[in-house]
């Protein structure tokens, strides 16, 4: 839950801000939501970056539940390893002479959680590969609100944070262990998952911008509106009293918004 605090904070210090980043020619804005400090930022080098990064993550949270999974994510880690140099390199540069206090020191770290993740790798350690690379988001989130960029991904960083609690719960607890004080603090992560995830559709995001080819493109869009079904009918649920239909809407919430999230994975 403390993740869920920490991603909550940054991304309503990024909903709150109102000037948008000045872009020059070749770089792009990352969504149409509003965003504060005025600079050049390059996002190209942030979307590449998770389009390697995404794939790593997902595959090492794969096989930490299943085994014969091993090899992709074996595959993944590998393709981040090699491409790292020149991702960070290019990152570097991505705000041009208006980095935030701390980009550098930022980059460092997400250089020690990758090379932790890639000894994990090397042990077939996945649980500990995914928590590795788990923090690299976190990190980059909090120094891009502390820039003023609002970038899309980091929105979805943060409602990961509650909708992870949410699906836990449903996939964890039994109908009766649900007692009211699970009840409670499931249906608190459902009001603040609930707010962040309106705060993301609020935000048209524009496809070449975030390089979503013609098959990312609509999992994006069917992730979007079946989260949205996901989360209303988890609400239905958790205005009645079956603990087993609240326990199946909870569960539910995970797999459209891995689709989303995934979609700005590149293969």
């Amino acid at each position: 839950m403390k993740r869920a605090l920490l991603a909550a904070a940054c991304l309503m210090a990024v909903s709150a801000m109102a000037t948008p980043v000045a872009v020059t020619p070749g770089a792009q804005a990352a969504t149409t939501a509003p965003m504060t400090r005025a600079a050049t930022v390059r996002l190209a080098p942030m979307i590449a970056f998770d389009g390697v990064y995404i794939p790593a993550l997902s595959q090492t949270s794969n096989a930490s539940q299943k085994p014969e999974a091993g090899p992709a994510a074996t595959a993944a880690m590998a393709r981040l390893r090699q491409a790292w140099p020149a991702l960070r390199e290019n990152l570097a540069g991505a705000w041009g002479a208006s980095a935030p206090a701390g980009w550098a020191q930022t980059l460092e770290r997400v250089d020690q959680q990758i090379a932790q993740a890639d000894r994990a790798t090397a042990s077939a350690k996945w649980h500990d590969a995914h928590e590795a690379l788990e923090e690299v988001r976190l990190v980059l989130m909090r120094a891009r609100v502390a820039g003023g960029l609002d970038y899309f991904v980091d929105r979805l960083t943060a409602y990961h944070e509650p909708m992870e609690v949410i699906a836990l719960t449903g996939a964890q607890v039994k109908p009766a262990d649900l007692d009211a004080t699970r009840l409670a603090s499931l249906r608190n992560a459902f009001t603040q998952a609930s707010e962040l995830w309106q705060a993301i559709r609020r935000v048209q995001v524009d496809p070449v911008t975030y390089a979503l080819d013609t098959r990312r493109a609509p999992q994006l869009s069917q992730g979007l509106t079946d989260e949205d079904a996901a989360l209303q009918a988890l609400g239905s649920a958790l205005a009645g009293t079956d603990a087993s239909a609240i326990l199946r809407a909870a569960a539910a919430v995970k797999p459209p918004f891995a689709r989303v999230f995934t979609a700005f994975g590149q293969p």
